[in-house]
């Protein structure tokens, strides 16, 4: 039962390969508007995960570069 497809979060660049096929969807004009609806509507939700993604790898620099000047890693809390 390994080969079962799991529900875990999707990699970041899948995301964006997503969104901008979604873009390309939309910017077809051959939706309609209960499809351009939903498209919208995937589109924030994989904006909002890669935003939190992108966040998350800020926090991460931050915390490795703010060291007294040393390159050093902390792990950082979910705050």
């Amino acid at each position: 039962m390994t080969a079962r497809k799991s529900s875990t979060k999707k990699t970041f660049e899948s995301s964006l390969q997503e969104l901008e096929k979604i873009v390309a969807e939309m910017e077809s004009g051959e939706l309609s508007l209960d499809k351009m609806m939903a498209r919208f509507e995937s589109g924030q939700s994989l904006l909002k995960s890669c935003e939190s993604e992108l966040n998350e790898v800020q926090r991460k620099i931050e915390i490795l570069v703010k060291q007294d000047n040393k390159l050093t890693t902390e792990p950082f809390g979910n705050e």
